[in-house]
């Protein structure tokens, strides 16, 4: 029998092109290049992404944007710049590389996370590399280290330079940390009326925008291709929360015709929004419309009944309309009977016991078809219920949201699943990240569920955290094995959060069983310390005992350790230099490590300051030979020291 063998090379150049596309830059130009004619040929006609620089060392990153990218700058598409984790590697960027458009004819897309803001600001003066790009997302969010140079920007501030600078652009992502609007020399309407119509974008996500922003942009007609909207309000004080806010204009149809998707997190103001968003319902314009968030309960503003929600559902003739409001909610004392009244009238509406509940309220249309009419109740009053929502008391794995650069998945709304599963969910096998409370799925026989699926498929994070303070007596070991299982079921499990005490942390370092599957899976681990007065030491053992189960070297690239003893009781540049090095010995290929120190006023310059001790830390680390000359980089702040391998 003639057996006929294909050899890698006997592949079609298309097929080429399409493998290719998978790998990184430097990988493919280090696996192909001057290999033979053929494959220089595919080469110089390959698309080329900069990749996200997660889990990149910092040499490697500097040299793509000082080295790779000039030499092959025509065929870039793509380009991640970030100094999250490579410090004024950005900059360096800028004086390496020409930023002249004629330079970059292919490059479509760009992501900009956490640089200065003189930087972010001189790329979009000299924007013409950037002039035909088609998507931008810039993450400045709260946590990153420049957040706070962007203090004296509002949403307004950023949002219009950037569509006015960028005509071409189809898709903004943004993640700010929203400031008080205060208007000195402009109203809203003045900073709006300054911006052009933008012709071109179609979808626009951030994360932190001012309702005056929203309501600017649509109102006036600004933005008349815009097809998918994806906004977090911002809340700045919790006084705001408490605040009734007085019914707006709604937006005409006819000022944001293309309008099909909408997706908003709120923390005050639901019938706000679905009397903004009416006319379009009524037009049957819109395809799906996502309310989430967090709202509280009191006696001073209104929450949409059954009767007022249904009326405004069934203004569509639309047969693909699909809504869905997904809220966590509490009470002020004196008002749990007002939550517990209309959560009712939602259950019996909808016929679900699981649609409001237990502090969630979860209504999905038209999966529920309010087939079953509301009851009426002697308990329930006649006038309208009134709720204070506001005030997010639900757990955020944020860190969060993550670790990654914010960019919200534009086809969300559009998944029949979920990518992150949260406690009081249907759980779903195909979740991308989970957030589980030991208790929770101990007590409330979840982890009977958690049994029932084999495998969890695309399960890459989870985040762990407990609200109830723990007596000194108790006990995590069974929890732990819940979790164990957990791990082991998630062949794709790349990052574990967790805020807990130290008390959890020394059972979770002491379970060898957890220990063995973190330390050949996990590429990010962060914990957070609560309830308990910690130091870097404290925190180190944990987490060096953790992960020496393993017979096999940790594959850990990104460690992140936040304390909250104060520093009279353990900061010194001994104890830096003993617990770091410690850290760098056990994790042979980490690339990024993290101190973040709390409560951030006592570090504020004085003898306990970072940015005083770090540079000692170094000296000593090299005389000590801890560390070796050029192997790291690092930066500093008074409550926190980043540090690159």
């Amino acid at each position: 029998m003639n057996q006929h063998r294909t050899h890698f090379e006997d592949l079609p150049n298309e097929l080429f092109g399409i493998i290719f596309e998978y790998l990184a830059p430097h990988d493919l130009l280090h696996g192909f290049k001057k290999l033979n004619r053929r494959f220089q040929s595919i080469l110089i006609q390959q698309p080329l992404s900069l990749p996200n620089n997660r889990s990149m060392s910092y040499k490697l990153y500097c040299n793509y944007l000082t080295k790779i990218i000039p030499r092959y700058i025509s065929q870039i598409v793509y380009l991640h710049l970030s100094e999250r984790r490579a410090p004024h590697a950005v900059q360096q960027f800028i004086d390496n590389v020409p930023l002249d458009s004629q330079f970059w004819p292919a490059l479509k897309a760009v992501t900009i996370e956490d640089v200065p803001r003189d930087v972010f600001e001189t790329l979009l003066a000299d924007c013409s590399f950037l002039a035909n790009i088609q998507s931008l997302t810039l993450d400045s969010g709260f946590q990153l280290y420049h957040c706070d140079e962007y203090n004296e920007c509002d949403d307004f501030g950023i949002v219009i330079p950037i569509l006015d600078s960028l005509p071409e652009l189809r898709s903004l992502y943004l993640r700010i940390v929203n400031r008080p609007v205060i208007y000195v020399n402009s109203t809203s309407h003045e900073l709006s009326s300054r911006m052009d119509i933008h012709q071109n974008l179609q979808i626009l996500s951030i994360n932190d925008c001012s309702r005056e922003l929203l309501v600017e942009f649509l109102n006036n007609g600004y933005l008349p291709q815009l097809r998918q909207l994806h906004v977090s309000i911002t809340c700045h004080k919790r006084s705001d929360m408490s605040i009734d806010l007085p019914n707006p204009i709604p937006l005409k149809q006819v000022f944001a015709p293309e309008l099909r998707q909408v997706n908003i997190k709120l923390f005050t103001g639901v019938t706000w929004f679905l009397i903004f968003f009416e006319d379009l319902q009524r037009h049957s314009q819109l395809d799906c419309f996502n309310l989430s968030g967090h709202v509280r309960f009191t006696n001073n503003s209104s929450f949409p009944r059954v009767a007022a929600l249904q009326r405004w559902l069934t203004l569509t003739k639309s047969n693909i309309f699909q809504f869905r409001m997904k809220l966590s909610a509490n009470y002020n004392l004196g008002a749990q009977s007002v939550l517990e009244d209309i959560c009712a009238e939602y259950r019996r509406a909808t016929g679900d016991e699981y649609s409001a509940g237990y502090g969630n309220i979860d209504i999905r249309y038209p999966e529920m078809s309010f087939s079953y009419p509301p009851v009426k109740d002697d308990n329930i009053a006649d006038e309208p219920v009134v709720m204070d929502e506001g005030e997010d008391n639900s757990t955020s794995s944020d860190n969060n949201i993550s670790d990654e650069p914010v960019v919200m998945d534009v086809d969300e709304s559009n998944s029949t699943t979920s990518d992150e599963w949260f406690r009081g969910e249907p759980l779903d096998e195909n979740i991308k990240e989970m957030e589980l409370s030991e208790c929770d799925y101990v007590n409330n026989g979840l982890f009977k569920e958690l049994q029932e699926i084999p495998c969890w498929h695309r399960l890459q994070r989870i985040t762990i955290d407990y609200e109830v303070p723990m007596n000194e007596n108790y006990v995590f070991g069974k929890k732990l094995t819940r979790l164990a299982h957990v791990v082991q079921c998630s062949p794709q499990l790349r990052e574990l959060y967790i805020e807990q005490n130290l008390q959890y942390g020394r059972a979770l370092a002491s379970n060898t069983e957890l220990g063995i599957l973190l330390a050949c899976k996990l590429e990010v681990f962060c914990y957070t310390v609560s309830h308990d007065n910690s130091s870097l030491g404290d925190l180190a053992q944990i987490v060096d005992t953790l992960f020496s189960h393993s017979s096999l070297p940790p594959c850990l690239k990104e460690l992140i350790l936040k304390v909250n003893g104060h520093p009279s009781t353990w900061l010194s540049t001994k104890h830096l230099v003993r617990w770091i090095a410690k850290l760098f010995k056990r994790f042979p290929v980490l690339i990024h490590f993290t101190l973040n120190c709390q409560p951030r006023e006592a570090y504020e310059d004085n003898e306990y300051s970072l940015s005083k001790l770090a540079p000692k830390w170094f000296g000593v680390s090299l005389l000590s030979r801890r560390i070796r000359p050029g192997q790291i980089e690092y930066r500093h702040k008074p409550h926190s020291l980043d540090i690159w391998l």
